[in-house]
């Protein structure tokens, strides 16, 4: 894959990465809740057909899921750390740019850059591809293979 495209990709999730952890820690701290609870009930004594009762299946499933989404949680936090990095290595410019393009992207995106900007097309599109090289190398610590 080319490196333009691994970049374009990382800034098109960028917003939902930072939702997901989030979403991924109220998830966490539910399951706890309910584990919390699950530990206080003890009126499930049967035998479920793997072994344990429905309670110590239904504890080992929350277990399972928090043990899963903790560590989705802490690779989201390294991928959104990693595009951070890359992010502040950038001007102003080179941010709202990379910002309107690929993070925040609008139907009149160009448009709008050249107003705010005060530059003509292709100006804007010399910006996004030289802020996407520099947001790159600031990522990845590499220009090729």
């Amino acid at each position: 894959m080319k490196w333009s495209d691994c970049a374009v990709q990382d800034l098109k999730k960028y917003s939902g990465l930072k939702a997901s952890i989030d979403n991924v820690e109220e998830r966490i701290e539910a399951l706890e809740l309910k584990f919390e609870g699950i530990k206080v009930n003890k009126s499930d004594k049967i035998p479920a057909h793997g072994g344990g009762s429905k309670l110590e299946d239904y504890m080992l499933d929350n277990i399972v899921e928090r043990e899963r989404l903790n560590f989705l949680l802490e690779a989201d936090r390294k991928i959104l750390g990693i595009i951070e990095r890359g992010l502040q290595a950038l001007d102003n410019t080179e941010r709202l740019v990379l910002d309107r393009f690929f993070i925040h992207r609008r139907k009149d995106h160009i448009g709008t850059l050249i107003e705010e900007l005060g530059v003509e097309q292709s100006q804007v599109y010399r910006i996004k591809d030289q802020a996407l090289y520099k947001f790159t190398i600031h990522m990845y610590g590499i220009e090729e293979y």
